[in-house]
């Protein structure tokens, strides 16, 4: 009945079909968004924005920004290493990275020193060993942690 890549192409087709209009797929846009609301599902309009590792740096200024800004460039640099200010204790912090995923960044020092710190040893090719024991360094020692 079906036989070559063109039966099997159609039948794969018509079973696409068949599933969609068995669990509704394929509804007017007008109904979809309208059962949607009612279900209290929110779209997001920008998918990208579901997928960002950081808060977006654009909503700050400065230093803050600038340090929003390395966390977004190097997310697997600062995941690596340990913020020094506590947030480990306070926040549930496990890395630095987890600083600029929440407003934390914003508003500590230290967080924003070890960001812009890390990224600028890490442009000049320093290996992330090297990288933690000089903000362990600045860091640690200098705020008790």
């Amino acid at each position: 009945m079906f036989k070559g890549l063109k039966g099997i192409t159609l039948l794969v087709a018509a079973a696409v079909v068949v599933v969609g209009i068995a669990y509704g797929g394929f509804v007017s846009s007008h109904q979809s968004s309208h059962d949607e609301a009612s279900a209290g599902i929110v779209r997001v309009a920008d998918p990208a924005e579901q997928l960002r590792v950081t808060l977006d740096p654009k909503n700050f200024q400065g230093d803050v920004r600038k340090a929003y800004e390395a966390a977004e460039r190097n997310p697997a640099l600062l995941a690596q290493l340990h913020c020094y200010c506590g947030c480990d204790k306070a926040d549930g912090h496990k890395n630095l990275l987890d600083c600029f995923r929440d407003t934390h960044g914003s508003t500590c020092a230290i967080c924003v020193g070890e960001a812009r710190d890390a990224e600028a040893m890490a442009n000049r090719g320093v290996p992330v060993e090297q990288i933690r024991d000089a903000l362990r360094a600045r860091y640690a020692a200098a705020h008790g942690s």
